[in-house]
């Protein structure tokens, strides 16, 4: 028999994207039996692991934002006020400044307590390679894997320091199949296309989105369904995330008949 698997890409608060792609699964009665995720996508692939339903991940993933929102946009302001100095320090954000937004959507729930199998990815920034994360506490694999490098503090794992899954793994289709999923669909997001460099700190973006983009592209070409979200947003703008969701929900449904068609195959 057939396992599905759902590869959810990092994007912070387009995360909420992700959202919008459960809610027509589920509209679709199509059963996901694997699920993993990269930073943003670890979020919502580890709530809809313990609930098993997109709804209850739109409400605890809201919910924790409006809560925490005063503290993102303290953190937003530190990136758009960011000098020379800034990129000098290990990190913008210390673990205990973002820790209890975490604790406060996994508790301590362990990968044991979900109901559909989970997996977490995190890059190790001492052996250079990404990190596919299946047991212990969901709030530790989580935040590790949502601490962008340079932005929040680098987590401790099981003695290794870890950081943003998405650093080698933006969408981690090989690691749904790694996991056992036969039929996977990835859900990511459209870059928006990179202006010719014209200093050499734009030549420094420049080369590393083109990176991001090929290592994107090889992930997605596992994928049997690529659902790809075309939002012009910066990813730490959390202030808007209703309207990423309500975007992605209209774009869908746009797809709806195209998307049952494949997984109908």
């Amino acid at each position: 028999m057939s396992r599905n698997g759902l590869a959810l890409a990092a994007g912070g608060v387009k995360g909420f994207a992700h959202i919008a792609v459960l809610k027509l699964l589920e509209e679709l009665e199509l059963k996901i039996d694997v699920v993993t995720g990269s930073s943003a996508g670890s979020i919502v692939a580890a709530l809809y692991a313990l609930h098993g339903d997109w709804q209850k991940v739109w409400k605890e993933f809201s919910e924790g934002v409006v809560e925490f929102l005063p503290a993102f946009m303290k953190r937003a302001e530190k990136l758009r006020g960011a000098n020379l100095w800034s990129i000098f320090q290990r990190s913008l954000v210390k673990v205990e400044e973002y820790y209890p937004f975490f604790k406060k959507l996994f508790g301590k729930k362990k990968f044991s307590d979900c109901k559909i199998k989970l997996g977490i990815v995190v890059f190790d920034i001492t052996e250079l390679r990404s990190l596919l994360i299946t047991e212990g506490f969901l709030v530790d694999a989580v935040m590790a894997s949502s601490s962008v490098p340079g932005v929040f503090e680098a987590v401790w794992i099981a003695g290794d320091q870890v950081v943003d899954g998405g650093v080698a793994g933006h969408t981690p289709v090989r690691e749904a199949r790694k996991l056992g999923a036969d039929f996977i669909i990835a859900s990511t997001f459209k870059k928006s296309a990179s202006k010719l460099p014209i200093d050499q700190m734009e030549l420094m973006f420049y080369i590393d989105t083109w990176k991001e983009e090929k290592i994107k592209n090889h992930d997605l070409s596992f994928a049997n369904l690529v659902i790809e979200h075309d939002l012009a947003i910066n990813w730490y703008e959390f202030e808007k995330f209703k309207k990423v969701f309500e975007t992605a929900v209209k774009s869908i449904e746009e797809r709806r008949k195209e998307v049952e068609i494949i997984i109908r195959r």
